[in-house]
């Protein structure tokens, strides 16, 4: 009895949490020996495609009150082993969905050079619930140069459910 007391309190005050995580799809930006500015980072915008129900009702918890970005990646794919994140200065990442503000989640400024990965300095407090909610995509703003190479990336979010 105690412990099911014990849990809805923590459940009513947030303390309890799940992560869950998503692939982005792989992005493909075409090279040029010549370089110049690359117009779009994310050539196309990727949709948040979480089922916040089913990951809650998976878990037996009741619903969820908030979720926030805990980790954002993203890695060259294995089919351009000579690719970098060297065509990068900085990048802004934002989630924006109908009927809500644009807001930046995720940013990486400056990006250092030689990464075949890159991690991302996530924004606190940003709550991404509605903007899951609604169908949320992500989008992508950066200082860029065209890589001389053809360069793949995938990546991965993981973000923290709080019930």
């Amino acid at each position: 009895m105690w412990r099911a007391a014990l849990f809805f309190t923590l459940c009513s005050c947030g303390a309890v949490s799940f992560g869950v995580e998503q692939d982005l799809p792989r992005q493909d930006i075409q090279g040029s020996l010549l370089g110049g500015v690359l117009p779009s980072f994310l050539p196309t915008s990727s949709r948040f495609t979480i089922d916040l129900s089913a990951e809650v009702q998976k878990r037996g918890t009741g619903p969820a009150r908030a979720a926030y970005l805990k980790t954002l990646t993203l890695v060259i794919a294995p089919n351009t082993p000579s690719a970098s994140f060297d065509f990068l200065d900085d990048v802004h990442l934002f989630a924006e969905g109908p009927g809500l503000a644009k807001v930046e989640i995720a940013k990486l400024q400056p990006v250092p050079k030689g990464l075949t990965t890159l991690k991302f300095e996530i924004v606190p407090d940003v709550d991404l619930l509605p903007y899951i909610n609604a169908g949320a995509t992500l989008s992508a703003s950066a200082s860029a140069t065209q890589p001389r190479t053809d360069t793949s990336f995938t990546g991965k979010v993981e973000v923290e459910v709080r019930i």
